[in-house]
């Protein structure tokens, strides 16, 4: 290994690449991701292609003081790259290492690797599971545990077959793994991969998969590809960046005037006034009690719960109205309005109005509400207006705020949602006792439950 200094920084390299860094660190390259504190780009030097990941830790205030008593990232990805090479554990080749340093700490550290003629590993591109599992079994053989082993970080050649490990980062090694350490090693992948798991690592990997994506919907309110804080009319709006075209950035100019001037209003609430217009709808929340002022000190406003929830059941594959900006209007701390950012469901009709097939639609709501549980959700508001159909009869859960994220749904929490829609259907004239029956056993044949378990309905 050769060590080298060179633009302010101190460079750990591999011999053969030492002709090629200062070609490469010269080189713009092509951003492949990019946040304040992490860029990501590709780029091809002396007839070979690179990555090259920047750690900006001045980005985030005092960070760089604290590598004083730790390794940065890229300097424990760097170690880390050594001993698996030393195990014989298939990797992404690490090429370089360079840090910055001044009295203030690491300014700023990089990574650059090898590119690898792989892809993430995909279900679609006709992956056999087995194969996958061998894999990850040669990496418990060598004790490599790797507790973020997600598609992403595992490359795998189409032509060839050949798989290694990238993005290094989680990655633990030990003598020796236990059967539970495998266990739910395998459980984590299996959250995004169908990989032939027995039935107690299967009932795992549904706990972890709720409880990552609980985790990952937090994203929505960070800085990130998708998501990012912006400037627009006096207020700071968590905006989703795919979706931030002319008409959102002018809404989110003038949120109120939206509502008073250009919108169809759709609910004109105390608590909370709706507006629609150009496929988005606009959903100001109102200040209705001054004992809310205290309490939205210590919480945050609906407004971004309902962004986060709506997020995170898009995440778990619950068809609601997609979520594109959120933003609080605050005086001194104190929260006078918030407003939530949707796109419309377009000519929606909900479960009252809607007069399609009655069974199609018990059919529909029950696989809906069977997914939603599944997905450790409760709902205490469940009613006919917060189902809708849209012209293609697919259905939708609007309305949020009486949505909650458990975790795990019991046949007890189950009936409690399922009885009080039971109770607003019943007044219903096109949907009877045999469209409910329909119902139940439609729910309970997904869930794999038994119809006696929700007594309470």
């Amino acid at each position: 290994m050769l060590q080298r200094k060179s633009q302010g920084f101190r460079w750990e390299v591999v011999p053969d690449f030492e002709p090629h860094l200062a070609a490469v660190w010269d080189s713009p390259g092509r951003v492949i991701k990019e946040s304040p504190a992490k860029i990501v780009t590709l780029l091809t030097a002396g007839g070979i292609a690179v990555y090259v990941k920047r750690y900006r830790h001045r980005a985030v205030a005092l960070r760089p003081l604290k590598f004083f008593f730790k390794a940065s990232q890229a300097r424990r990805e760097w170690r880390l790259a050594q001993q698996l090479e030393t195990l014989g554990v298939p990797t992404v080749r690490h090429l370089a290492l360079g840090e910055r340093w001044t009295w203030a700490g690491l300014q700023e550290s990089v990574l650059i690797t090898e590119s690898f003629a792989g892809q993430p590993l995909d279900p679609a591109s006709g992956l056999a599971p087995q194969a996958v599992l061998a894999f990850v079994g040669q990496l418990h053989d060598r004790g490599v545990l790797q507790h973020d082993l997600h598609p992403g970080n595992i490359l795998r050649n189409p032509a060839t077959g050949e798989m290694r490990l990238v993005d290094l980062h989680g990655i633990e090694i030990k003598p020796q793994l236990s059967a539970a350490e495998r266990a739910a090693n395998l459980a984590y992948l299996g959250i995004h991969l169908p990989l032939s798991l027995d039935k107690e690592t299967q009932e795992l990997s549904g706990r972890l998969r709720r409880s990552a994506l609980a985790h990952r919907a937090k994203r929505c309110l960070k800085h990130n590809r998708e998501f990012a804080p912006q400037r627009h009319g006096g207020l700071t709006w968590r905006v989703r960046l795919p979706f931030a075209d002319a008409q959102v950035r002018a809404i989110m100019a003038r949120p109120d005037d939206f509502l008073a001037r250009r919108a169809a209003i759709l609910k004109p609430g105390r608590s909370a006034t709706v507006g629609r217009a150009g496929g988005v709808v606009l959903k100001r929340y109102n200040l209705r009690k001054l004992t809310n002022l205290l309490k939205d000190l210590f919480r945050a406003s609906k407004a971004r719960r309902a962004f986060r929830k709506a997020y995170h059941l898009e995440l778990a594959g619950v068809p609601t109205a997609r979520p594109l900006a959120t933003a609080d209007r605050r005086l001194g701390g104190l929260l006078l309005r918030s407003y939530l950012l949707m796109e419309e469901i377009p000519d929606a009709q909900h479960l009252g109005q809607w007069r399609g097939d009655p069974y199609v639609a018990a059919r529909t709501a029950a696989a809906l509400l069977a997914k939603l549980h599944h997905e450790g959700f409760r709902h205490r508001d469940l009613k006919e207006t917060n189902l809708v159909f849209d012209p293609e009869d697919r259905l939708f859960l609007i309305d949020l705020e009486g949505l909650e994220f458990v975790g795990e749904i019991s046949a007890r929490r189950a009936a409690r949602d399922l009885a009080r829609l039971h109770r607003a259907v019943t007044a219903l004239p096109h949907i009877d006792a045999r469209q409910r029956f329909v119902f139940l056993h439609v729910y309970c044949r997904i869930r794999a439950m038994r119809p006696c378990s929700l007594r309470r309905i």
